[in-house]
């Protein structure tokens, strides 16, 4: 059998060591009879460096898998492709990458379990009647907005995220201008539009549970917060009709339950760059990696 690769950011303080942060994946990969490889992140997102940031890597036969900080679309493709050249083939191609990484790429294919959304990409966000036709889709209702990949919801939710009536374009063109001028340089893609929804708890930070899917397969799905425990979890039907739709061998995919008691996919993001929101998870997905990758 080839060689199974698990590539794993390195500690800027240490370079010849893991982050700290993926200690836990790590030793998760091992237990699976992964090689472990170390990425400098900055050289391969930052500086557009693979050969830079693959290091002492120069050749190997097998497949693999990244597991690390969020990487530019242009990044990943550019380790991937050279990485194939150096004989090792991800498990997620570049392609699949973006679509589950960037908000708009799953959308077609899920938007039957998610809040709606409308989309601007980049080039147009200063066309007033391209962002005034995406919000009269959803008449006078509130929305919410983000990137392609990142939102400012955290911090700045009422001045840059938060629209509470998508029809009062004045109010609307000033967060959407606050939410561009706090993303800056970093902005990915363009501006979606999405319906806000209710979630519990009211008025505070929603209870989300976080899926890992490899292969169209749930490997398991755990709560992303202490409070978010209180609730019993996604149903698995709604897990599996998700899993089989997903456009990656690798993703992540979470949810949020609102004040009907209706469940919603909120997000889908690549699995490779995805937080694992449990100390159990590791062992299982890379469990279910190593058989992906193994067939």
């Amino acid at each position: 059998m080839s060689t199974l690769y698990a590539f794993f950011c390195s500690d800027p303080l240490n370079p010849r060591a893991p982050e700290p942060d993926f200690e836990a994946e790590v030793q998760a990969a091992r237990d699976q009879g992964f090689e472990i490889k170390l990425i400098d992140h900055d050289e391969l997102d930052h500086r557009r460096d693979p050969a830079a940031a693959l290091g002492r890597f120069k050749s190997g036969e097998g497949r693999g898998v990244y597991r690390g900080w969020m990487l530019r679309s242009d990044a990943f493709a550019a380790l991937y492709g050279l990485l194939a050249e150096r004989g090792v083939k991800l498990l997620t191609d570049p392609s699949a990458y973006e679509r589950c990484h960037h908000a708009i790429g799953s959308y077609e294919a899920l938007s039957a379990y998610s809040p709606a959304a409308k989309w601007v990409d980049k080039e147009s966000l200063d066309d007033k009647a391209a962002v005034s036709a995406a919000l009269s889709q959803f008449g006078s209702a509130p929305v919410i907005i983000k990137d392609w990949v990142k939102s400012q919801a955290s911090g700045y939710w009422s001045e840059a995220c938060f629209i509470p009536d998508a029809s009062n374009f004045d109010q609307a063109a000033q967060v959407i201008q606050r939410f561009r001028e706090l993303q800056g340089d970093s902005l990915v893609g363009g501006l979606v539009i999405k319906s806000y929804v209710s979630l519990k708890p009211l008025g505070q930070p929603a209870f989300e549970y976080r899926a890992f899917i490899v292969d169209g397969a749930v490997v398991g799905c755990w709560p992303r917060s202490e409070s978010a425990r209180t609730l019993p979890g996604p149903p698995g039907a709604l897990l599996h009709e998700v899993a089989i739709r997903l456009p990656s061998p690798f993703a992540s995919a979470d949810f949020a339950l609102d004040e009907d008691g209706e469940w919603w996919l909120l997000e889908v993001g690549d699995g490779q760059v995805s937080g694992m929101p449990d100390q159990s998870a590791p062992q299982l997905v890379f469990t279910a990696l190593h058989q992906a990758l193994s067939k």
